[in-house]
């Protein structure tokens, strides 16, 4: 994940997909989240060309749609809606 494919096949595919962001995104990230840092968001709007809505949900963990289901869909739906 961190690291660049070895293929060329991967490396094309990974370049294509690395470049602007062009529609309203969402990230939910679980703020007691021990495997990936919330820190890991920190300065990527800036890649999203038509918005970024971030939001890191309190008690929640790696596993946030698990853990908070109900903060999760709230925050979806109305990103969904608006």
């Amino acid at each position: 994940m961190f690291l660049p494919p070895a293929d060329e096949a991967t490396q094309a595919l990974e370049k294509r997909a690395s470049g602007p962001i062009t529609v309203p995104s969402l990230y939910l990230h679980g703020a007691d989240d021990n495997c990936m840092s919330v820190e890991l968001s920190d300065g990527m709007d800036a890649l999203f060309q038509n918005g970024l809505e971030r939001f890191v949900v309190p008690r929640a963990g790696h596993f946030l749609h698990l853990e908070q289901p109900r903060t999760v869909a709230d925050h979806i739906l109305r990103f969904l809606n608006n």
